[in-house]
């Protein structure tokens, strides 16, 4: 295998990152005030926790190749969103919808070469 091709198990989990992403932008689409419906928000809190979840299960090498994403973040996000759901705050959720999950998608396409 070359240095620059995927582990069939890194290629799923990019997959798995840009549709979570790609979900959440579509949820989001009108704005601030889509989160304020319950559902909208229960998606969008699910979505991060795949995002968060499959961060983690990726290599050094797929997960470096995601310069837009800080080491640590995300599961850390993952693991509040789970373990300490009522400590999760709606407008650091929305900074995130709105900054980086348009990057992490954009990252993570381009990691899988599509």
């Amino acid at each position: 295998m070359s240095s620059h091709a995927l582990e069939r198990r890194d290629a799923a989990r990019l997959t798995h990152i840009v549709g979570a992403c790609e979900r959440i932008e579509h949820y989001c689409s009108t704005g601030r005030s889509s989160l304020d419906d319950h559902r909208t928000y229960d998606a969008v809190l699910h979505c991060l926790t795949v995002i968060g979840e499959a961060l983690g299960a990726l290599s050094d090498d797929a997960y470096a190749r995601l310069g837009s994403v800080p080491a640590n973040i995300p599961k850390a996000q993952r693991n509040l969103i789970v373990h300490e759901y009522w400590r999760v705050d709606p407008e650091i959720i929305w900074a995130t919808v709105e900054r980086a999950i348009p990057a992490l998608r954009v990252d993570a396409t381009a990691a899988l070469g599509t």
